[in-house]
């Protein structure tokens, strides 16, 4: 008897174990975030917009904005004196439970981003399965503006922001970024958005929502500190290793005509150096490139001529990382991190200079280099446009 009583006990208690969640919420009662956009709203109140998919709009046809019977998404904004305030008045309006998850962006407004960001990284800090690799973008005006962009190949404009930092068509943010900047006196970088309207052949010759990159952001104690250019913030897509795949156009060394190349491979290291209670940062830049356009008649057969050429790009390519760190150093910001680099190599002499790090940073010695090299020169072209040159010549 008291052998059938263990056999039954030993099969009704995994029963009971396995029995799932008692408050579970099923998935069609949620309301997944994918972008959130923040703003300054009338009397220092803060404009929270969170994007949200409409999962009875994404059957076909609706693949891409353009198309479809409305919008596979939606925007919902609300206002509030603090972003919980804010946030809750979205959440009593929902008929869904709001689930961070799949958040793919977030856009902070220009005043918002000089007014700091700590509120914001705070809030979200707090929020349960939020995502800290969630990219941050600024936006030049109101970040909900952003949300109204078409998104011709993709289905949602988060989809299309979340793009431009993969792909490296801006200079890549994470929320990781920033949470990490918070020990080392808020310095961080982000990519600034553009907002306008254009014709677009997929809305029928309109005018539509567009957005672009139009270079960067430089932040000190979580706020906005200065700006940078467009080739500014290619020298600080440089630093941070994320020129994979771009294109470098420069003028011909020989007949200074237009040039272009794209980038296959890239490595940037970055080593601090100490030395009689000195400190300073060497930079190397090693990378491939291949050529993908030319106006020149520059002989990529040469050697002597290929040489003069990769200098050509190493002197471009060092030149942007200086202008970069040189508008950091006048401001003695430490965008790219290097204090943290110095912390990682040296603890004992990072505790030292902590509390003057901007004072430092500001007369920091960088010894920068680059090397391209050139690895498909295109030399079946270079015959056509050299014969064409001369044959020009000849006629003339």
């Amino acid at each position: 008897m008291r052998k059938h009583v263990v056999v039954l006990v030993m099969a009704v208690v995994p029963l009971l174990l396995s029995t799932g969640c008692w408050n579970r919420i099923e998935l069609n009662d949620r309301a997944f975030v994918t972008a959130i956009y923040l703003d300054s709203g009338e009397n220092g109140d803060y404009e929270l917009s969170l994007g949200f998919p409409l999962p009875n709009r994404l059957g076909k046809g609706t693949q891409s904005g353009g198309g479809g019977e409305g919008n596979p998404y939606t925007i919902v904004t609300k206002s509030g004196k603090t972003i919980p305030m804010a946030y809750q008045s979205i959440r009593s309006d929902m008929s869904r439970e709001i689930a961070w998850g799949h958040t793919r962006v977030l856009v902070i407004g220009w005043e918002t981003a000089k007014r700091g960001v700590g509120p914001v990284l705070e809030f979200l800090a707090r929020l349960p399965a939020f995502h800290t690799k969630t990219y941050v973008l600024v936006a030049r005006g109101k970040a909900r503006d952003t949300s109204g962009l078409t998104p011709v190949f993709e289905r949602f404009p988060a989809e299309v922001l979340r793009e431009y930092s993969q792909r490296r068509v801006a200079l890549r943010a994470t929320l990781k970024d920033f949470y990490e900047a918070q020990s080392f006196g808020g310095a961080t970088v982000a990519s600034m958005l553009t907002i306008g309207e254009k014709k677009m052949l997929s809305e029928k010759g309109q005018a539509s929502p567009w957005a672009g990159t139009d270079g960067a952001v430089l932040f000190s104690d979580s706020r906005v500190a200065g700006t940078l250019d467009k080739q500014e913030t290619r020298g600080a897509m440089w630093i941070k290793g994320e020129m994979e795949r771009a294109v470098i156009s420069i003028p011909s060394p020989t007949d200074g005509k237009p040039m272009s190349f794209s980038v296959v491979s890239a490595q940037t290291k970055t080593k601090p150096l100490l030395r009689d209670e000195s400190i300073s940062f060497r930079i190397r830049i090693e990378a491939d490139a291949y050529l993908v356009s030319s106006e020149s008649a520059i002989d990529v057969t040469s050697p002597a001529e290929m040489a003069k050429l990769e200098k050509t790009l190493a002197d471009q390519v060092a030149g942007r990382i200086r202008s970069a760190l040189d508008k950091t150093q006048k401001l003695g910001v430490d965008s790219f991190q290097f204090a943290q680099r110095l912390e990682w190599r040296y603890p004992k002499t990072w505790t030292a200079v902590r509390d003057r790090w901007p004072d430092l940073y500001r007369n920091m010695k960088f010894d920068v280099k680059a090397s391209i090299r050139v690895k498909h020169p295109g030399g079946e072209i270079n015959s056509m446009i050299r014969q064409n040159g001369a044959r020009g010549e000849g006629e003339g």
